[in-house]
């Protein structure tokens, strides 16, 4: 599969598709460990990390992951490597809670923030695929308990899922506020009305959609909103059916607040390492498909992987145009888009208010990096810890050089 970018400046990407075997879902515990030289560049990874601003001195004094996660006061990270088409790292370091000695592995389950919003446009586009949304409908058509506002700005184009997931619709509210132990959530249509215990105005149109991008986690849950009508299910149960149980995502959830019984659940803190959001220890994210996302580090390699690479989990053809830049947008459908050939890349960063996170994604390589956190400091380690990578494994992504956001000119 080969990606590629048009180099004018309208941000337009062009992609295509070369004959390529499909690779099949991986098993959440796969790890490649076979090779000498894989094991040799895992140590290197985590024994040879560099501040982010050393990263570009050769004679920069090094640092181990959990050498780093104490600088930070991050108590528990969990990352997953993939290079060269293989998952050749999932591991957990340090622990679930600052208040306890029980180690985070690879199946411990952290919120995964804005990342949630490239798994709602994987579900979306599964529901594609099986011939239940269309990515260029009204979504009007769609909705029954909430209908998108019709305005000057509706008259000549209407929102559609494609506006949606690329963050071109024209709808407001870029993040929402995390909700503590006790306090009452409001339900998907609270949300977008701004009504009861949601904690913002209304989510409303600001402009003509496809007409620009503004970055909106309130028209993400409109098309959260447009699952839960259409199916008349549970978002969790739309995502466990048509994404967590194809790719074998068992660890993976949308259910906020979290049921404790879960299990191996990473506990929130400040950002002095100091645990928070208690008695429960973590917070609730009720807008599901733009941040309520619970996963663990081989789950989200076994995500990136299929995005990727698996043609049993997505057609060529929708693969595609979820790794296409859209007009004006930095987003695919979903991800955003960096880069070109073989520094083409995907990826999203997560930040709620304990915890950070991070995927990208190679195509053209065969690599990709997740890396979740349970510190309110998180952002910088995860950097720290891409950068560790790229230079372990040689890639020739590099972070943040090649991760721009690009510059539209006015219309």
């Amino acid at each position: 599969m080969q990606f590629w970018k048009s180099s004018n400046h309208t941000g337009i990407l062009i992609a295509a598709l070369v004959a390529m075997s499909s690779a099949a879902s991986l098993n959440a515990n796969s790890v490649a460990t076979s090779s000498g030289s894989s094991d040799a560049r895992i140590a290197e990874f985590e024994t040879a990390i560099k501040k982010l601003k050393d990263r570009k001195k050769e004679d920069a004094k090094t640092w181990s992951v959990t050498d780093r996660m104490k600088a930070y006061g991050v108590p528990g990270a969990s990352v997953a490597i993939i290079h060269d088409g293989k998952i050749v790292l999932t591991k957990g370091y340090g622990v679930l809670s600052a208040n306890s000695n029980v180690p985070v592995d690879d199946q411990t389950v952290f919120s995964a923030g804005s990342v949630s919003k490239v798994a709602n446009a994987a579900l979306i586009l599964r529901m594609v695929q099986e011939g239940i949304l269309d990515l260029d409908k009204d979504v009007n058509d769609y909705l029954k308990s909430w209908k998108v506002p019709q305005n000057g700005y509706t008259q000549s184009k209407k929102v559609t899922l494609r506006h949606l997931l690329s963050h071109t619709s024209g709808f407001s509210q870029h993040g929402f506020p995390d909700f503590e132990p006790g306090e009452q959530l409001p339900t998907t249509v609270q949300t977008l009305s701004g009504s009861g215990p949601a904690k913002h105005g209304p989510v409303e149109l600001m402009f003509e959609p496809g007409q620009n991008m503004d970055y909106s986690g309130g028209g993400i849950t409109v098309a959260q909103l447009v699952i839960e009508d259409v199916t008349g299910m549970h978002y969790n149960d739309v995502a466990k059916k048509y994404l967590f149980e194809p790719l074998g995502m068992a660890r993976s959830s949308f259910l906020n607040p979290l049921p404790e019984t879960h299990g191996n659940i990473a506990k929130a803190h400040n950002k002095k390492g100091r645990a928070r959001a208690l008695p429960r220890g973590y917070e609730s994210m009720p807008e599901m498909a733009a941040s309520g996302l619970w996963t663990s580090a081989s789950d989200m390699a076994i995500f990136v992987q299929a995005i990727m690479s698996d043609k049993s989990f997505l057609s060529d053809s929708l693969r595609t145009e979820m790794l296409t830049q859209v007009p004006r947008s930095w987003h695919g459908l979903g991800p955003r888009i960096n880069g070109a050939g073989e520094k083409y890349v995907f990826h999203h960063g997560g930040a709620n208010n304990s915890y950070k996170s991070w995927i990208e994604g190679h195509p053209n390589q065969g690599n990709g990096f997740i890396v979740l956190t349970n510190g309110e400091a998180g952002r910088q380690l995860g950097y720290e810890l891409r950068i560790a990578a790229e230079q372990a494994f040689n890639w020739s992504v590099n972070f943040p050089e090649d991760f721009a956001e690009p510059k539209f000119p006015p219309l």
